[in-house]
């Protein structure tokens, strides 16, 4: 976990709640979510399922009603709330996510990926679960740092992985989600990356290169030059924006 409690992962996932909850015509657009790796007091899910229509002209703070699904391998009792469900699940080790009646507009993964034996198969499987142009949240770790010109690095126990704004681009490129009009976020000393992305298209071909992403018209602006002068994607010149307006320019990020 890169949060100290439940309620701490929570208190950060608010933030981004909020923006989106202040998307009027996204908010009501969402049918369903699924929360995967939802914690025992399901605080994320149960900001989906109450979410409301303040501006309903017949009925103000309608309940949505959103259809709201929790993944984890814990056992977390039945919900009181009739618009949630939880699923117990492995990701690792049962055959992914399993199967679902329906399909989601919001996949919401805060916090969990790294908890993934491997993160390409990990995106595959949300794609999978996901309807076209669905939206997808991450929030994921970067434990490998240069601080004061001095690398270092942390991993707790049951963290698989960690990762880079470069390869959180790449594996979600190749799991046909958006990365030339979307947004991510790193911000400086701060060892967490977010992204707010789309499903574009079914999982590529993995043997995919930043050359073909190019050819493809998949990159942003910024990622297409990076990848002309070098054959790859480096952070050194690349250009983000988070939902709030906010830009982030990575050549001058010292972690």
């Amino acid at each position: 976990m890169i949060f100290s409690s439940e309620l701490n992962s929570h208190q950060h996932s608010l933030d981004t709640l909020t923006r989106l909850n202040s998307h009027y015509d996204f908010k009501i657009s969402v049918g369903s979510v699924l929360d995967v790796g939802c914690a025992t007091e399901l605080m994320d899910l149960r900001y989906w399922a109450n979410l409301t229509d303040e501006l309903n002209a017949n009925q103000p703070n309608k309940p949505l009603n959103i259809n709201c699904v929790g993944l984890s391998n814990l056992d977390i009792p039945k919900p009181t709330e009739k618009n949630i469900k939880v699923r117990k699940q492995d990701f690792n080790v049962d055959h992914g996510f399993g199967k679902f009646k329906t399909q989601f507009d919001v996949v919401w993964c805060h916090d969990v990926m790294q908890y993934s034996w491997s993160p390409i198969w990990f995106l595959n499987n949300i794609n999978r679960v996901m309807t076209d142009g669905a939206m997808l949240y991450l929030c994921v770790p970067s434990t490998v740092n240069v601080l004061y010109n001095q690398f270092t690095s942390y991993t707790p126990s049951h963290c698989y992985n960690t990762f880079t704004i470069t390869q959180i681009l790449y594996l979600l490129a190749l799991n046909g989600f958006e990365i030339k009009d979307f947004h991510i976020k790193k911000e400086p000393f701060v060892d967490i990356i977010e992204a707010v992305t789309y499903k574009n298209t079914e999982p590529l071909d993995y043997n995919t290169t930043w050359y073909d992403l190019m050819e493809k018209d998949l990159l942003s602006d910024s990622m297409a030059e990076i990848v002309q002068r070098n054959g790859y994607l480096s952070n050194q010149g690349l250009i983000s924006k988070w939902l709030d307006g906010t830009v982030y320019d990575y050549r001058y990020e010292s972690r």
